[in-house]
């Protein structure tokens, strides 16, 4: 009766065994993917928290790729929960290397990393999108026959839950609930007209920096048109300040809200942004205990880019800016549509956040090799297979707003291409 029952315990062994393995497999290729993406690093710095921000990309290699800010990681590794980099800054004709561990606990990070002054502790948490409808917003609707404006500026809370304002020249409004789900955003506020109270729901289509939708009162529906306050201003820039020691360049990514953060020697420091008439100002505070510096930066705004003066208390410098496309502007799903005497055929192209991506034709998805995303310049390679023969094509382009042009590169040469930006 034992013997008989051997081959099926073995076999049951034999499964289980396999079971394991494949789960383990699949907890460590989860783990390794786990670090990719962008965190938001917190730390301290004498007394006052300073603020950056990692990404990490895996390569088609399985190599570990990053950027800390601006500044290229070097040395990325990533094993058993574990991540090191270094950073390599240059300072006059010195150059200097941080070396960074970070532990990776769930969606946290927890990093020690070395500098002249000892070792310091920073944090991280992954960085949550912004969802479309955060920004400023100037509204405009028709009660009866007078033209009415009104403001709402929707900010998002570091869990993602979102949050508003309503500014009009009537009344006080209170704002109770904001969501925004399907590209739909929605404000519930409670409205106070002298000693009248009311509520009102506002519903709104989102399109990039426009709104369409309408206010639900007790008067009825009004149709109401909104576009976003500062479009132009918001997204990367790279700031090139002159001083007697030379040119140097600092980033400064302004968010939809106004807020905004520039980047200072490896660091964010968070600032608020006006904006009036093209007139752009900001104030950078920075220092040690008690040790405070001051920078104001006034300039002028003229499409993507900007001019102006950055005044301390060691004097006055001239600023140059210019808009970037940053790499994030990259991802998303692209269209390709080729017409030929055969038909028209698509295929799709999407971008992940962490910097994978796939390239479908004909129902048949395939992995991206060597993807590169250089501000708006996106390059890559895939391998296909047909009729038992491999064959590879190359991309490269560049990101123009919702428009990916370049070149395919086979070896029967090069053919002109462009995709378009799928919303769906």
């Amino acid at each position: 009766m034992q013997n008989s029952h051997r081959p099926e315990s073995v076999t049951k062994f034999c499964l289980i065994c396999l079971l394991l393995a494949t789960l383990a497999g699949l907890t460590t290729n989860l783990s390794a993917q786990s670090v990719t993406g962008s965190w938001d690093i917190t730390m301290d710095f004498g007394g006052r928290p300073m603020y950056a921000t990692l990404t990490i990309a895996k390569n088609s290699d399985g190599s570990y790729a990053g950027q800390w800010g601006s500044t290229d990681l070097s040395n990325v590794k990533f094993e058993a929960d574990k991540l090191t980099f270094d950073i390599v800054r240059t300072m006059g004709d010195r150059e200097f290397t941080t070396n960074y561990t970070a532990t990776l606990a769930g969606d946290k990070l927890n990093i020690t990393f070395s500098t002249p002054q000892g070792e310091l502790q920073a944090t991280g948490a992954r960085a949550k999108p912004l969802a479309p409808a955060v920004g400023v917003w100037d509204l405009k609707f028709n009660i009866r026959d007078r033209e009415m404006t009104a403001r709402t500026v929707v900010s998002q809370k570091p869990d993602g839950a979102l949050d508003a304002q309503w500014v009009a020249d009537y009344g006080e409004s209170t704002v109770t609930k904001v969501t925004y789900e399907n590209d739909t955003l929605t404000i519930n506020r409670k409205i106070k007209i002298q000693d009248q109270e009311f509520e009102s729901t506002f519903t709104a289509k989102v399109n990039g920096n426009d709104l369409t939708g309408a206010l639900q009162t007790a008067m009825g529906e009004i149709p109401v048109t909104g576009a976003r306050f500062g479009a132009d201003l918001i997204g990367n820039w790279e700031l090139t300040t002159e001083s007697e020691f030379g040119p140097r360049t600092q980033n400064l990514r302004v968010l939809p809200d106004l807020s905004g953060r520039y980047e200072f020697f490896g660091s964010e420091m968070p600032i608020e942004l006006k904006l009036q008439d093209n007139q752009v100002t900001f104030q950078i505070v920075f220092g040690t205990g008690d040790r405070t510096f001051e920078m104001n930066f006034s300039g002028k705004l003229d499409g993507k880019t900007m001019t102006g003066e950055m005044v301390t208390s060691r004097g006055t410098n001239k600023v140059t800016g210019k808009k970037i496309l940053s790499a994030g502007s990259a991802v998303g799903s692209w269209e390709f549509t080729r017409v030929s005497d055969r038909g028209t055929f698509t295929s799709i192209l999407k971008i992940n956040p962490d910097k994978t991506a796939t390239y479908s034709m004909r129902e048949n998805e395939t992995p991206v090799d060597e993807l590169t995303i250089d501000g708006n310049q996106v390059a890559f390679k895939v391998t296909r297979s047909f009729n038992d023969r491999q064959f590879t094509m190359e991309f490269k382009g560049q990101v123009d707003g919702d428009t990916l042009k370049g070149l395919w590169i086979t070896e029967r040469g090069e053919r002109e291409v462009e995709a378009k930006r799928k919303t769906d």
